[in-house]
């Protein structure tokens, strides 16, 4: 909820431009995340609904990006399913339930594919500046990649094509400008808060900087871990992908080379980020999200063309439906108790599926398409409220916010104890509705205590206050466990206790 928070701290600052977390300036992320969610704050509430309601918003713009993209080479059929293949896959849900940065260049950044692509084929002056709006929005969303996809996949596409004089049209430098002029604002808060390293930064540093060395982050991810977390994302449509990808590798050389193929950009839209992103000493699975409208796009192109396999196809996506259920449930059954209710809502899709495929039963397209978003359904509400649900309980810094609001606890200072606590203070804050101080053991020798304070620390934070001879009251114990890191003994009923963490929630008099 880092995002959450510091949205909701801009809504109380004095500058827009200007970004802080819990107090302190923050430079980690462009901006436009959290313009738009702290309006949307404003305008509507504060809600953890509506702070994934602009996600979802730009999810649906990315749908309908890649659909106007794609009937610029194929069929109005091929681009609707392009746009119904990245609507399904699990790419899409997991963007909606863990809003991150990445959707907010997505759309834009197909918006910008779209534009510059119809500008090079048509020469419309209009598409380059709509193109320019868009890849400035791409940058604000996430950075120079919101550039760099755009430009460089088109460009590869033209130099291949032998349109080469293309890119050397002289109006490109008005796109430029557009590009220019609209990160003004960002750019101009960049300095005014950080200086010249704030544009440093943002424009190379952050980006560039983790492919050169040049940035200290590094998770020492091996060099195909995007491509691993990429066949996950894109279920269930990941076999027909690599078989698709695959057919377009060998047709495209098989052709003697690009230049005989009307769209290759999709192609290069997968291929490019992917070796970029690859090449990034610091990786996170979300950063592959922006090849997937691509990936829908060649999947949807090969589909159209296999109309006398789409027996095949259907079996291929039965047989993965099969494995995805079958693992999602099976986890969540052997997991968590799971009442009856849990079940009804399954028990109705199926039964509308089937009413559904009856009806289709001589459209074998219609078909697939109606089994596979059955099953992605099926498949992510297994997911997140047969698994992530049950585990947000051991969520200690949103369990013990929601407990000091239930018991309306009411105290002269609230406190994050201990170096280990501080990252967490952003879904503390979200939930309290307030900025928490952080402190440390130098603090009860440099500071007048307050006559009531409330404090929350992990294990070694209460082991240390009470070496400080600190008189505390402990009026809650939270199990907790990072949900980036579940294990196979966390989900074992019989091992989870010895993989939980306590945290505290204490009175200190």
């Amino acid at each position: 909820m880092q995002y959450a928070s510091i949205s909701r701290e801009l809504l109380r600052g004095e500058n827009i431009l200007h970004l802080f977390d819990n107090g302190e300036a923050y430079l980690d992320k462009p901006p436009l995340i959290f313009w738009i969610t702290s309006l949307f704050f404003e305008i509507i509430g504060v809600s953890d609904f509506i702070y994934r309601l602009p996600s979802l918003i730009f999810s649906l713009f990315s749908i309908y990006f890649t659909f106007q993209f794609s009937l610029l080479y194929y069929s109005k059929n091929t681009a609707m399913m392009a746009a119904l293949i990245l609507a399904s896959c699990e790419a899409f849900f997991i963007m909606n339930a863990d809003v991150r940065t990445d959707i907010y260049m997505i759309a834009p950044m197909m918006a910008g594919v779209w534009y510059l692509s119809a500008y090079f084929k048509y020469n419309h002056l209009s598409d380059l500046i709509m193109g320019a709006i868009s890849v400035s929005f791409a940058m604000m969303g996430k950075g120079p990649i919101g550039l760099v996809i755009p430009i460089t996949v088109i460009g590869v596409d033209l130099l291949l094509k032998k349109n080469i004089h293309l890119i050397l049209d002289r109006r490109l430098i008005l796109g430029l400008a557009v590009i220019l002029f609209f990160l003004l604002p960002m750019s101009y808060g960049l300095f005014t808060q950080f200086g010249i390293y704030g544009l440093e930064f943002f424009y190379w540093t952050q980006s560039f900087g983790r492919i050169t060395g040049e940035s200290n982050w590094s998770n020492e991810t091996g060099i195909f871990y995007l491509l691993g977390v990429f066949l996950y994302a894109f279920l269930p449509w990941t076999l027909l992908f690599l078989w698709a990808f695959i057919e377009r590798t060998r047709n495209i050389f098989n052709a003697n080379g690009f230049h005989n193929w009307s769209e290759t950009i999709s192609y290069f839209g997968f291929i490019v980020p992917l070796i970029i992103l690859s090449l990034s000493n610091y990786k996170l699975p979300h950063y592959i999200y922006c090849v997937v409208p691509f990936a829908s796009i060649l999947t949807a192109a090969k589909i159209e063309q296999w109309n006398k396999k789409y027996k095949i196809i259907f079996n291929i996506q039965i047989g993965v439906s099969i494995f995805m259920l079958t693992i999602v449930y099976g986890i969540a059954i052997y997991a968590f108790p799971l009442g009856i209710n849990f079940f009804i809502i399954p028990i109705v899709l199926i039964i509308g599926f089937i009413g559904v495929y009856l009806n289709y039963s001589k459209e074998i397209l219609t078909r697939l398409f109606i089994l596979t978003t059955t099953v992605t359904i099926l498949f992510n509400y297994g997911l997140n409220m047969g698994i992530l649900k049950p585990i947000l309980n051991y969520q200690a810094p949103s369990q013990a916010a929601q407990y000091i609001l239930d018991q309306k606890l009411i105290f002269d200072n609230i406190y994050l104890f201990n170096e280990n606590e501080k990252s967490k203070s952003r879904s503390f804050n979200y939930y309290l509705n307030m900025n928490t101080k952080y402190i440390d053991s130098e603090y009860f020798s440099n500071h007048r205590k307050p006559k009531s304070m409330l404090i929350y620390t992990g294990e070694k934070g209460y082991e240390e206050l009470l070496k400080l001879n600190e008189s505390v009251n402990i009026l809650k114990i939270f199990s907790h466990t990072r949900v980036s890191k579940i294990s196979m003994k966390f989900l074992n009923p019989g091992t989870r206790s010895k993989t939980l963490k306590k945290k505290y929630l204490l009175e200190c008099t």
